[in-house]
């Protein structure tokens, strides 16, 4: 949870300001993607799970524009939330744009806004259930993580996404915004970090791949 002197250093950002014009845009719209909801509030345990909060904006744009996404790409957001990064990613041609969402309340908000916005089914699919026992991962070449979660949790996913490629031999991209646990990605010794970009709050995000000499 925030500090309240980080909470009164945000106030005094032009970020701050931008997020709280997005609410309001969002509640004339009638979706809801940028409301945080704290761990506490959800249930969770906050040792193990963040916070739901958005990260789908134009940093998160900025770092898929950097990279050749083809209609051959899909990309999975584990840790999805209420859908915000994975409405930026439905605006490029990934063939496929999925999430997994541990909250079934989160995940439910998340498919409203979908709703709402008239997202075809076949462009995405939400997955409701715990990031460690999702292994369903082959048929993906992206992975996006928003700092969803603990680094143990991160340890067993990211150990997933490693099995996958060596059952399914392919060159995978992680995106990882807000880099908390940037060590659990390189301690694995087949990805590298490709690049950097900023966020939304100074944060960075993290471009890694397999791929050598990337």
């Amino acid at each position: 949870m925030l500090s309240l002197w980080h909470k009164i250093q945000r106030r005094f950002t032009l970020d701050f300001w931008i997020r709280r014009y997005l609410l309001l845009r969002e509640k004339l719209e009638g979706v809801d993607f940028s409301e945080v909801i704290e761990v506490e509030e959800l249930g969770l345990d906050p040792n193990l799970a963040s916070h739901s909060a958005p990260s789908g904006n134009e940093y998160l744009r900025n770092v898929l524009n950097q990279v050749s996404i083809s209609n051959r790409d899909a990309i999975i957001d584990i840790g999805s939330g209420k859908g915000s990064a994975m409405r930026i990613m439905l605006e490029f041609p990934f063939h496929k744009v999925d999430g997994v969402e541990l909250s079934p309340q989160v995940a439910e908000i998340a498919q409203k806004n979908f709703n709402k916005l008239k997202i075809p089914r076949n462009r995405y699919e939400l997955f409701v259930m715990d990031a460690t026992n999702f292994k369903v991962l082959d048929g993906y070449n992206y992975f996006y993580f928003y700092n969803p979660f603990s680094q143990t949790v991160l340890e067993k996913v990211i150990e997933n996404i490693v099995s996958s490629i060596e059952r399914a031999p392919r060159i995978v991209f992680i995106i990882y915004n807000n880099p908390k646990y940037n060590s659990v990605i390189i301690s694995e010794g087949i990805f590298n970090k490709i690049a950097e970009y900023p966020d939304e709050w100074g944060n960075k995000i993290f471009l890694y791949s397999n791929q050598v000499g990337a």
